[in-house]
Formats: structure tokens, sequence, C-alpha cells
């Protein structure tokens, strides 16, 4: 079968070969036109004014920032007892200048930087005032390093405060032996420290003794020293299952003295050792063996190790 093409008489549309054309329809516009495309014309008094308008607006703001009417005039520190209030002010970067370039939070950031702050607030109040309210740390303890006769106080989170001259009554730690301790660094465990104030506060009404202080060794031992010159050795303290067990070992210091095995306000009580709390044992000045007087032909027996463990 064929097929013929139909033929028409009236001449051929020609159809362009793509979707796109080169020239737009004509009667239909297909864009704006460039008028409404220029920004709205402004008059030149106008823009004049406006200039004026921000230039008076940053004249007024740097009259306010450096200018006399709203200068910082007062500085008011409440809760500051270590610390004097020029401190404080120092410390939280408020000297001068204007009230409105105090910036509250910053201020409060510096000043909790401080070793003695605790909390701060610093509130900037118009015309000329800065109101900053600190809340110190309170000292709980006077630590030394070994047998230095340096004391510094300790928070209860056991930073170091500052030096102090004397002690003032706060329970008096010696840590292990070294180099003094600066302010804002850690020598001893927060916990053990809340540890050894309990222990210093209860000993009155648990065994009718004060407290001297307490002695932690560099190996982790703990030595508490009553005021009559007796000791308490609880062991060592390091682990949460020793700092655990400290409980126990007070409760053995409470019972022997129930079962009247010890007597605690005698002058010849030397020793009580807990290390131990189901088997503590006491000793006595007037019991202890009598050292043995060494004969001349006697000679001191080598040390093993030249440097022994003290740990061990």
């Amino acid at each position: 079968m064929r097929f013929r093409r139909r033929s028409s008489r009236l001449p051929r549309v020609p159809w362009p070969n793509g979707i796109e054309r080169t020239e737009p329809l004509k009667g239909q516009l297909w864009t704006r036109s460039e008028k409404s495309l220029k920004p709205p014309d402004v008059h030149w008094a106008w823009r004049a004014l406006a200039g004026s308008a921000a230039a008076l607006e940053i004249a007024l703001l740097a009259w306010l920032w450096f200018g006399p009417a709203l200068g910082l005039r007062s500085v008011e520190v409440y809760g500051a007892r270590h610390l004097t209030a020029q401190q404080v002010a120092a410390a939280a970067g408020v000297t001068g200048g204007s009230v409105v370039s105090v910036d509250g939070a910053s201020a409060q950031q510096r000043l909790l930087s401080q070793v003695w702050i605790r909390a701060a607030t610093v509130q900037p109040e118009l015309p000329g005032t800065v109101v900053i309210k600190v809340s110190e740390w309170q000292p709980v303890a006077a630590y030394h390093a070994g047998s230095s006769a340096r004391l510094f106080l300790l928070s209860s989170q056991a930073v170091v405060l500052g030096p102090t001259p004397a002690g003032g009554g706060l329970v008096d730690v010696q840590g292990p032996a070294g180099k003094d301790p600066k302010a804002g660094d850690r020598p001893l465990d927060p916990e053990l420290l809340t540890a050894m104030v309990n222990i210093e506060r209860s000993m009155p009404t648990l065994l009718g003794q004060d407290i001297a202080g307490f002695v932690f060794d560099s190996c982790g031992n703990l030595t508490m020293i009553a005021k009559k010159g007796w000791r308490v050795y609880f062991g060592r303290v390091l682990t949460p299952e020793e700092f655990a067990s400290l409980r126990d070992k007070l409760s053995a210091l409470k019972a022997i003295a129930g079962n009247n095995m010890v007597d605690y306000g005698s002058s010849d009580l030397l020793y009580v050792n807990v290390m131990n709390p189901s088997e503590p044992a006491v000793g006595y000045r007037s019991r202890q063996p009598a050292p043995p007087s060494p004969s001349p032909e006697a000679k001191p027996a080598p040390s093993p190790s030249s440097q022994p463990n003290p740990c061990r």
C-alpha cells in the first residue's frame, strides 16, 4: 500500500526548528520597561537632610560614650571581705570611661577567674554608677607542704586561696613534702578535704577530744593528730572504697572507747590504729619496748636497697 502526501495550494508555515525565538512576538511585552527599573529620583535636599541626621546620631553617641554626661562616677562593691573594693573593681576591669561602655557579662567572667570570688554580678546603672556584688570562698583549712612553716588557706574545693600568717583556728593539714603551692593550685582531693573537715568537727561529740590537725603523706596515708598528742592511723585514702571505709573506722574508734579498751583522755595514749576497723590496735607510751643498747662489736647491717620504698 502506498501513502501519498497530501498537497495544499496554501503556502507552508515556516515553523521554527527550536522552542526559542530570536524575536518576541508582535503585540506582546515580555519584559518591564527600563523606566520602571530605575530607582525613584530623590531630591538633593532630602539626601542632605538624611546625611546630617546620621552625622548627628554619630556625634551624639560619641559624646555619650566619651563625654562627661554618662561618665563613670562611682563603683559600689558589696560582699567583699578578703578583697578590697579597689581590688574587685580592678579585677572586673571597671576603672573609668563611660558607664555605657561597661560590659556586665565580660566583667562577671573576669571576676569569676579570681580565686577568692565564688559568684559575682556586675550591673551598670545610669547616670554613672556600677554596682558589683560578689560572694567569696570561705577558707576551711590551713595547708602546708611537709615540714614547711608557710601556711596557705584552702577553700572547700581544696583550692589554694593565698598565704596566711596563722591558721586562725582552721583545720591544719600537712601535705606531702615538696614546693609550696601557689594561689589557684589544688594540692588535695576535694573529697579528702571534706572528710577531714567533717572528722575534725565531729571528734568533740564522738570522742570528747579536740583535733590538732591531719597528716596526708605521699603514699596516700591519712593520720589524725589529737591536741593531747596521740594519733589515729586511718591508712590509705585514695580510692572510693577507701573513702567509704572511713565511716567504719570512725565507728571503730567510738566502739573501743565504749568497751573501755582505750581512754582518749589519757596522757599515756600514743596511737590508735584503725587501718583494719574490725581489729583496731592501741599503743601506749609506757608499754613501748625500750630500744636495745648497741654493743661495741655490733655493726649495722647494710640496707638491701639504697632507696627503700616508703609506701611499701
